[in-house]
C-alpha cells in the first residue's frame, strides 16, 4: 500500500497564491510510491481563499492522472498561523507531513529532497535556509542577533535558520499532538524536542508571489518571544488549551479531508 503524504499549506487571505501554490508544487509529485494530498488549513481568511480552494478542487477532480488530491481546514476566524499548522497536524491522517507557507517563499521542488531523507531513515526534516533571496540587510542582521542570544545566553539547543518550512512523520506528529495541548505554541520548536532521527534540506527562499507578508518586527518580537516561553513546561501548562480558551476552532461547513 502506498505511503500518504499530507502537503500541509496554512493559508490567511491567500486568494492569489491557491492556484499557483498547486500548479509549482504538482510539478515535484510525480513519485508513484507516494499518495500526495494537498492540504489547505484556511485560518479564518476574509477574501475568496475557501472560494478558490474549492474551485481548484473541482479543476483536479477532472484531471486524468492527477497527481494530487485536495484537502481543507477552515476556521471559524484566525486564529494564527501557529494554530493553523497544529490544526494540520491534529486532523492529518497521512504518514508523512511537510508543513510549507502557500505562497512560494518555500520552494516545492524540495518535496522530493525531504522525502528521501523519510526514506533514509529520519523522522523529521528540517528545511534550512542557506540563501536569503528576499530578506534585507536588517532583518538579516536582527535574526542573527536572536539566534546568537538564544544559543549562547539562553542555551535554547534548536536548530539554526530553520523556519515553519519543515517535515515529520506521524509518530513525531501525535507526540506533538499529545504532549503539546498549549496557546503557548512554537510547532517548530516541539517537532525537534520530539523527534529521533533529524536530517537536513538547504534551500534558499524564494519571492512572494502574491501578496504581503504579515511578519513585521512586532510579530518577529513576538515570535521570539514565545519561543523562548513555550520551552518551558510549567509555563505551558499556565496556558493550557481549554474549551473556553482553544487552540483553534474548525468550521466543519467549510472543511473536506480526503
Amino acid at each position: 500500500m502506498k505511503k500518504k503524504v499530507d502537503i500541509i499549506a496554512s493559508c490567511y487571505n491567500e486568494e492569489d497564491n491557491i492556484f499557483a501554490f498547486y500548479n509549482e508544487a504538482k510539478k515535484y509529485l510525480k513519485d508513484k510510491k507516494y499518495d500526495y494530498n494537498i492540504y489547505y488549513i484556511n485560518d479564518g481568511s476574509v477574501d475568496k481563499t475557501y472560494e478558490k480552494v474549492l474551485e481548484l478542487k473541482k479543476k483536479v477532480s477532472k484531471e486524468k492522472n492527477a497527481v494530487a488530491k485536495i484537502s481543507c481546514l477552515s476556521f471559524v476566524h484566525n486564529f494564527g498561523h501557529e494554530s493553523a499548522m497544529c490544526a494540520g497536524l491534529d486532523t492529518s491522517k497521512a504518514d508523512y507531513m511537510i508543513f510549507i507557507d502557500v505562497d512560494l517563499q518555500n520552494p516545492p521542488k524540495k518535496i522530493p529532497e525531504i522525502m528521501k531523507k523519510f526514506e533514509e531513515g529520519a523522522d523529521c526534516v528540517l528545511l534550512r535556509r542557506v540563501k536569503y533571496i528576499t530578506t534585507s540587510i536588517l532583518k538579516k542582521i536582527t535574526s542573527s542577533g536572536y539566534y546568537w542570544f538564544s544559543k549562547y545566553i539562553l542555551r535554547n539547543k534548536n536548530a539554526r535558520d530553520v523556519s515553519d518550512f519543515f517535515a515529520i512523520d506521524k509518530t513525531v506528529a501525535k507526540k506533538v499532538s499529545n504532549n503539546y495541548k498549549t496557546t503557548l505554541r512554537f510547532i517548530r520548536s516541539f517537532v525537534q524536542k520530539e523527534a529521533k532521527n533529524i536530517m537536513f534540506v538547504n534551500y534558499s527562499n524564494g519571492a512572494r508571489h502574491s501578496g504581503e507578508s504579515r511578519y513585521n518586527y512586532v510579530i518577529l518580537t513576538k515570535l521570539a518571544i514565545t519561543s523562548e516561553l513555550s520551552r518551558s513546561k510549567f509555563l505551558r501548562d499556565r496556558y493550557k488549551a481549554t474549551k473556553e480558551n482553544p487552540i483553534y476552532i474548525i468550521d466543519k461547513k467549510k472543511s473536506f479531508y480526503k
